[in-house]
């Protein structure tokens, strides 16, 4: 799009949102000089007049009681003319919508023409039943070929539909609330319903999916109608409130909101899907590969010949491959149970296919005789494979469609043991049993992943607005569920997020949702403050605010000593690490952790004793032995801190800084030479070519220490001076 018509547009709905009507209309009436091409003008000139009606009443005194409702009425004609005059500039403009208005153009799209298309087709389907082979074959083709057409122009249609009237969205909720047309033809519908509201809002279109949602028996529709309402969801409902109210009123049942917030968990499963994949072909696939019983070739796919000879040099070598496969195989299939896309890295590559070229298509729901794949299942009727893909295949309705069309270019070349391998029902190995199949969160899960797929993948997604984005996809941050029941639930929900690392996700919950007064929420405040924003003096504040009412939460304690820590307050931080140790005092994690606040606070005769003790409790501990190491150093016991320290370097544990803070031990201790060759080994492994280590920025880091044992500045800048020119 046009940068200054999108920028002017921007700013006309950012003034309609905040109700300002008279900057709109000026705002509009820009737009309609300058592209006058575009909208037939006479409704935007009848909203100009009434508001200058309006106007005109209100500087000669007369008191309106309905002028309120009249200013309300105004302000949403004029978004729908607005909406309208960027539906046509988009259908003119951008390739996308252009694309959808040419295929859906020169069509009868009456309602009544829309009801006989759809009812008809479901009659003529079952009169399929008395037909005899082989007309039977030839006449459902036809008559599946014919219907497609319709329905591909029909989605196009609706996408760039004008805003609706009533009339319009009565029509079409009745439509696909009625028993008398094909789940599947109301199932793409309500997609097409949903990319239309999604990139230029209806309030009608928006009901109609609402109202679906709540009132279909078909779970399948439910589910889509759902994700649409949710996906077009717009950022201020300040010109709807009548959508506002009826939200505010279904959220009053629990149901809806767990549903609600189990939607919003599923959207950062998406999300994820990338690092999963990442994952699968990282971790898991090599393993696969490398103990699968197959050659790929590019003249075909072979199986390997069992070598006699090796289990005689390695006994157990085939054994433990296959453990090592069905490993691996578990552990993707866990990966699938927690909620991952296991599928979409794979599938990926299968979107090529001219089938993808229609937009329609990535919204199908799956069915053998969609024409754009019935040569395909013609190639493929002597196998039950696709059977098994469409009944029990844990996949996608867009990834059935790619694995079909895959397995049809590929199964005249398979060695004849695989296609009896796939002749069997154990073909597919994982599946879903059709109790799951029907269960709500599943088939949400499905129709996501179709949806993921098309924003990732599809060629000109980049065109439209992507529900994955980054301001869009926390959904449950829109304004509309700020004061109704889903409040109850974000302390859990950001906890999952913490979960998934999903730091976006729980800024934009924790900005909408911040209540001073919600203790769960503060903690939740605190980890995000901790973890994510490394703001510890901000989560301190939430933390002590909680621990004046719940001060023997463990984990608040936990929290408020690790953000002590990090704010440089040790001796606080001992106090709650000392609180909890009361606690547990076997919890050897905490005992340690209380030591290093304790050291940290130069407490270090305190600290010694108990690390004495943890060192008995657990000889071979060497976080211990790292501990001591210090806190010995600390009491001037450096021969005892020596010791301590050659055991440490000694350890596969041992890290780069055991080294420094040897190279401290021998230099108090009065080596100098040992200590410039620790402190030189820390430089070379603490440092690249690129970015070497600085060593004086080190000794500085630890300058209140070194100069309460006797090394003065200028001790400090010779050492770093013999750590790089000694040799």
């Amino acid at each position: 799009m046009d940068s200054n018509i999108t920028k002017q547009l921007k700013d006309l709905f950012s003034k309609l949102e905040d109700k300002m009507l008279g900057p709109a209309i000026l705002a509009m009436r820009s737009l309609v000089d300058a592209y006058p091409h575009l909208m037939y003008a006479e409704e935007f000139e009848n909203i100009e007049n009434n508001y200058k009606l309006m106007l005109g009443y209100m500087s000669q005194g007369f008191i309106d009681p309905q002028r309120e409702n009249i200013y309300n009425d105004i302000l949403t004609r004029l978004y729908r003319f607005a909406s309208n005059f960027r539906m046509s500039y988009m259908e003119q403009n951008v390739p996308f919508f252009t694309e959808m208005s040419h295929k859906s153009a020169n069509r009868n799209f009456s309602n009544e023409n829309i009801k006989q298309e759809l009812e008809n087709f479901v009659a003529d389907v079952a009169m399929l039943s008395l037909e005899t082979e082989p007309g039977k074959t030839v006449k459902s083709k036809e008559l599946y070929r014919r219907h497609n057409d319709f329905m591909q122009a029909l989605f196009c249609h609706i996408t760039v539909s004008k805003q609706w009237g009533e009339h319009d969205a009565d029509f079409i909720k009745q439509l696909l609330l009625s028993p008398t047309i094909d789940t599947v033809d109301a199932q793409l519908i309500v997609s097409a319903l949903t990319i239309a509201v999604m990139n230029n809002f209806d309030a009608n279109k928006f009901d109609v999916l609402l109202e679906t949602y709540l009132t279909t028996n078909d779970e399948k529709i439910r589910q889509k109608a759902l994700i649409g309402w949710v996906f077009a969801l717009p950022s201020t409902f300040n010109v709807f409130s009548n959508q506002k109210y009826k939200i505010s009123e279904i959220l009053k049942d629990v149901n809806i909101s767990n549903e609600l917030i189990e939607l919003q968990k599923q959207i950062i499963f998406c999300l994820n899907t990338q690092q999963d994949a990442d994952k699968i072909q990282r971790d898991i696939m090599p393993e696969l590969i490398k103990n699968n019983n197959l050659n790929i070739t590019r003249f075909g796919i072979t199986e390997k010949e069992d070598d006699p000879m090796a289990d005689v040099f390695d006994p157990g070598a085939s054994d433990r491959a296959m453990e090592k496969m069905e490993e691996s195989f578990k552990k993707m299939m866990n990966m699938q149970k927690a909620g991952s896309d296991i599928y979409f890295g794979g599938f990926s590559q299968m979107k090529r296919f001219p089938f993808f070229y229609k937009v329609a298509n990535w919204f199908y729901p799956f069915f053998l005789e969609h024409p754009d794949i019935s040569n395909t299942v013609g190639n493929l009727k002597d196998t039950p494979l696709l059977v098994n893909i469409l009944n029990n295949g844990p996949f996608c309705d867009s990834d059935k469609y790619s694995f079909t069309l895959a397995v049809s270019s590929v199964i005249s070349r398979l060695p004849e043991n695989m296609k009896e391998m796939i002749n069997t029902p154990e073909a597919l190995g994982q599946v879903v049993s059709s109790e799951e199949q029907r269960q709500p969160t599943y088939v949400r899960r499905m129709i996501l992943q179709d949806m993921y797929r098309f924003f990732r993948l599809f060629s000109q997604h980049g065109q439209l607005v992507n529900p994955f984005d980054t301001e869009r996809y926390t959904f449950i941050a829109n304004n509309v569920f700020i004061d109704t029941k889903i409040k109850e639930t974000i302390p859990d929900l950001c906890y999952f997020m913490i979960k998934h690392k999903n730091k976006e996700a729980l800024k934009n919950l924790l900005a909408k949702y911040d209540d001073i007064n919600n203790a769960r929420l503060q903690l939740v405040k605190s980890v995000y403050l901790l973890n994510f924003e490394k703001a510890p003096n901000k989560a301190v504040k939430c933390l002590e605010n909680i621990k004046d009412h719940e001060c023997d939460n463990k984990r608040v304690l936990s929290l408020l000593a690790r953000a002590y820590f990090e704010c440089g307050k040790y001796e606080r931080s001992a106090q709650c690490y000392e609180a909890l140790h009361a606690q547990e005092p076997n919890n050897s994690t905490i005992s340690l952790n209380y030591c290093v606040a304790l050291s940290k606070a130069e407490n270090y005769e305190k600290a010694t004793n108990l690390l004495y003790k943890l060192d008995i409790e657990h000889p071979n501990s060497i976080p211990v032995t790292r501990v001591l190491a210090w806190n010995l150093m600390g009491l001037g016991k450096y021969e005892q801190a020596e010791k301590a320290y050659n055991r440490l370097l000694k350890s596969e544990e041992a890290e780069t800084g055991d080294r420094l803070n040897a190279g401290y031990c021998q230099w108090l201790k009065g080596d100098i030479k040992a200590a410039v060759t620790l402190l030189k080994d820390f430089v070379k492994a603490n440092g690249t070519e690129k970015k070497p280590c600085n060593i004086l920025s080190e000794l500085r880091n630890d300058h209140d220490f070194l100069t309460s044992h006797g090394i003065s500045e200028t001790d400090i800048m010779l050492m770093a001076d013999l750590t790089y020119y000694e040799g």
